[in-house]
């Protein structure tokens, strides 16, 4: 097998790795990132140590980056699981897609309880209109007074999916950069 393959996936996975750990930028959807770094970290693992390259500095080289980036992603998923709250994120009542002006957005809540203040956690991501795959977040409440598990307010019926636009374009879109 050629070293092009294990250099491609490495260099794939260091970038996905800094990706994570230096920006703003996620996959679209809550636990998207933990399931595909942790699967494409195995693959990285597997396929780094299952050949070698005739350059033996470059199948080291390969190696170690592979370790490094595995257990970054790994000490992620590990932190992500042990949080205390990590089954509140169960509840994680999300993907509200919206398109708004043309722009592509997801609203998440989380519900928390009375300890935090208000009904729960609230945010807004965007996604890139030629690239949805990939999501960046551009508003964050921790104690939002509106509770999106409620269909109803005073007995009539509530459409979410209009609360979330009207905090999109109060947010998002009208706030001055």
């Amino acid at each position: 097998m050629r070293p092009y393959i294990q250099i491609a996936t490495t260099t794939i996975l260091a970038a996905y790795t800094a990706m994570l750990l230096f920006t703003d930028f996620s996959l679209t959807g809550f636990w998207t990132d933990i399931i595909f770094a942790l699967a494409f970290a195995f693959f990285a693992l597997r396929l780094a140590f299952k050949y070698n390259s005739p350059n033996f500095g470059l199948t080291l080289f390969i190696r170690i980056v592979t370790i490094v980036c595995s257990l970054a992603l790994f000490s992620l998923g590990a932190l992500k699981s042990n949080y205390p709250y990590t089954s509140d994120t169960l509840k994680l009542r999300s993907f509200i897609f919206q398109k708004v002006e043309g722009r592509i957005f997801n609203a998440y809540f989380k519900p928390v309880g009375a300890y935090a203040g208000g009904y729960g956690n609230f945010w807004i991501t965007e996604s890139p209109k030629y690239f949805p795959i990939v999501e960046r977040q551009v508003y964050y409440d921790r104690t939002i007074d509106w509770d999106f598990n409620d269909d109803t307010f005073d007995g009539k019926p509530v459409n979410n999916k209009e609360i979330v636009k009207s905090y999109i374009r109060s947010e998002v879109l009208k706030k001055p950069d």
